[in-house]
């Protein structure tokens, strides 16, 4: 016991500081605000040159563990064994946690030491090599799910590609590179302020796959017990919104669409060019053949995808294409521009099936490229630029040579110009026969020039509340809003429009809008410009469509919806409110029951929709609970079965929060279309040739100076 109390420990530092390196490839959801490929890395400000030294323990010759049991520290015969276990015991553990640690730091360094305590999965494209994660299973992913994020599927459009139709990548794969795809990659540079994680490297995209099991056996079990076969899923690719001026791939929860989707299938997303480095309409564009290059990218990547497909487990030959808004009319025109009858391809089209959300090619306005308004616009944007007077052969070279955030800043300052006009700028425009938009869509659509395949669609309730003018008291307020978006309309067709949506001066307006005077937050006019906004830019828009696609010639199946759930505290059904339900997107619905229950109906019907082209039933054959029944235009016929259509949450007000009575409405439900919704259309259908070429009802274009051959 003397011996013992004998034994001197050894004077330790009186602080160890280690140097942490931040994680690295890390896969978070969330977008790098600040568009860096740099690591993380150490700063030795934070170390003391003190802390690791100490005078008894390096200032003598004697190593530290001799020192330990050094006759200047005896310790008795009875612990010397115990230490010497002891020590050795720590000895073999360290080397063993130090090889441990090098293996896993060797197998997570090419994805960054993010992915350490991350399940990652990876696959093998002609392109590369790319390492992703898997999500799930969870309360907010009952399926597990594989996510790759970022994976570019064409070349910059930075340098000599900006202003330039998309180029292929280069697929000579390195076999002993593993890329890292767990971030998003850079979005397309946005006409809003304040969005981050923006670049001209932006064409990328999104996959999500489900993950059957870690090995073949598990994966062969798993196929068996769900009836599937994961080398040939139905593929989902969606296409984003955001008027053309922003928006990106990530807005979608596609990750979640996957994991809630009735039976296994693949999920895409991409982002596109948009704002002027996508749509700048001009003519001196149309000379250059550099129109509608946002499409143009959106048409690249359905190539790409298809190429990739039997790489990741999809079906080419089972793809839907699903957008919102401007996604919805980029569909739009590409069941035109894929149309035998447009020749631009000489194979089938890259997809088979579409779902459209609030959108359509006679949706909002598609001028040509000479139109006064976007040349207009060209000039404006380029004296931002510090442009304006440069000759027509040198634009583009000169816009190609100035820095990215003078372009960026323009694209802003010219979208907070014209947002609240409603006549927004850079758009896709006709680019003539064998174009993106080959003609005036609702010409194409008459003659017939429109792919027959399984159509999804539908609209919100009000879907003009987000964009019209909030504080209107005047009784000409419908009036001035409307004929200053279509200069074409003329006395006699105001007078209609004020009939159409009457003044809260009158009985009838007082009876349609009686909820006007419910909400401090808005004037009097506000529900009558939502309700003639919503039905001349997206609800009639949806609705022909439907019946244009439901009556051609070897029409296939449509399916209509009408997504009403209230989801302000003013009591609107907002545009774009579908996003999350679609998705199942249990971060945003989770907490709400009676959302959850209309998100099961609608991600169910979206995804049979994918899978079989029928929303009632599963790939397995199993029946749906709710019969959404097969649209029938009710412009064509009196029958009681016409103009029938899904109705999805109706009395839901849960969003309302204290505002509301809590109401969980019902899921689904199937309605006719209401006699005034038919009457809206009947005015708006004749008048979309105003919003369409000229501008000016004539549904003919002048092709010389303006058409050229889309270049994909």
């Amino acid at each position: 016991m003397k011996d013992a109390l004998q034994f001197k420990l050894p004077s330790w530092p009186p602080r160890v500081h280690f140097l942490h390196r931040g994680p690295q490839g890390a896969a978070s959801g969330e977008d790098d605000d600040k568009n860096s490929n740099s690591g993380s890395g150490s700063s030795t400000d934070d170390v003391d040159p003190k802390a690791n030294k100490s005078a008894d323990m390096f200032g003598s010759a004697e190593p530290a563990y001799q020192r330990l049991t050094s006759p200047q520290a005896p310790v008795s015969k009875l612990k010397q064994p115990r230490v010497r276990w002891a020590l050795s015991g720590v000895l073999v553990f360290g080397i063993i946690t130090i090889i441990l640690l090098s293996t896993l730091l060797t197998r997570h360094s090419i994805a960054g030491y993010g992915t350490i305590f991350k399940k990652t999965c990876n696959i093998t494209l002609a392109q590369g090599n790319y390492l992703g994660q898997v999500i799930g299973p969870s309360s907010s992913s009952p399926r597990a799910i594989q996510a790759y994020l970022g994976i570019p599927y064409a070349q910059t459009t930075a340098g000599n590609n900006r202003f330039r139709p998309p180029q292929a990548l280069d697929t000579k794969a390195d076999p002993d590179v593993m890329y890292h795809a767990l971030k998003y990659g850079p979005i397309c540079a946005p006409g809003k302020t304040g969005i981050g994680g923006h670049g001209e490297n932006c064409l990328n995209a999104n996959i999500y796959r489900p993950h059957f099991g870690d090995d073949a056996e598990s994966i062969a079990a798993e196929e068996k017990r769900l009836g599937v076969d994961s080398k040939k899923l139905p593929v989902v690719a969606y296409v984003h919104g955001g008027a053309f001026n922003m928006g990106s791939g990530k807005e979608r929860n596609m990750a979640s669409f996957a994991a809630f989707a009735d039976s296994p299938i693949i999920a895409l997303s991409f982002n596109y060019r948009v704002g002027p480095f996508g749509f700048l309409p001009s003519a001196v564009t149309a000379k250059a053949g550099l129109l509608n290059l946002g499409l143009k990218d959106q048409q690249h990547f359905f190539e790409w995808m298809r190429s990739i497909l039997p790489a990741i487990g999809g079906d080419p030959d089972n793809v839907t294409v699903m957008g919102l808004s401007a996604g919805s009319h980029s569909i739009g025109h590409h069941l035109i521009s894929y149309s035998p009858a447009n020749k631009l391809i000489s194979g089938p089209p890259p997809f088979q099936k579409a779902i459209i959300e609030s959108g359509g090619a006679t949706a909002r306005a598609t001028f040509v490229p000479n139109h006064h308004l976007h040349e207009q616009q060209l000039q404006e944007f380029l004296k931002e630029c510090g442009l304006d007077g440069v000759s027509d052969d040198e634009l583009f070279d000169k816009l190609r040579a100035l820095p990215y955030s003078t372009l960026v800043s323009a694209s802003q300052k010219m979208w907070n110009t014209w947002s609240s006009t409603l006549r927004w700028p850079f758009q896709p425009v006709i680019d003539g026969p064998g174009g993106v938009v080959p003609d005036l869509p609702i010409n194409s659509w008459n003659k017939g020039n429109v792919l027959r395949i399984p159509i999804l669609t539908g609209f919100n309730t009000n879907e003009g509340a987000s964009f019209v003018p909030e504080h209107q008291n005047g009784s000409g307020a419908v009036r001035s809003l409307m004929s200053s978006i279509i200069p074409g309309l003329n006395e006699t067709d105001l007078d209609a429009l004020d009939n159409l949506y009457p003044s809260l001066t009158t009985t009838a307006g007082q009876q349609l809008y009686a909820n006007a005077k419910q909400s401090k937050k808005f004037g009097t006019e506000f529900w009558r410009l939502d309700d003639a906004y919503a039905h001349y830019a997206y609800i009639c828009p949806v609705l022909q469509t439907a019946t244009l696609a439901s009556t051609a010639a070897g029409a296939a199946p449509v399916y209509v919806y009408h997504y009403a759930p209230i989801s302000a505290e003013y009591g609107a059904t907002d545009h774009a409110d579908e996003a999350p339900i679609v998705t199942h997107d249990m971060s945003v619905i989770g907490k709400y029951p009676g959302l959850v229950a209309t998100a099961d109906a609608i991600t169910g019907a979206w995804t049979r929709f994918a899978a079989t082209g029928d929303p009632n039933q599963s790939h397995s054959g199993a029946k749906a609970k709710f019969a959404w029944p097969l649209y029938t235009s009710p412009f064509h016929s009196d029958s009681d079965s016409a103009g029938r259509v899904a109705l999805f949450g109706s009395g839901n007000d849960e969003l309302k929060r204290s505002a509301g009575t809590h109401s969980r409405g019902t899921p689904a439900q199937a309605v006719a279309l209401t006699a005034r919704e038919k009457t809206e259309c009947e005015f708006w259908w004749p008048r979309v040739v105003f919003s369409e070429g000229w501008g000016n009802g004539s549904t003919t274009f002048t092709q010389v100076n303006v058409t050229v051959k889309a270049k994909l």
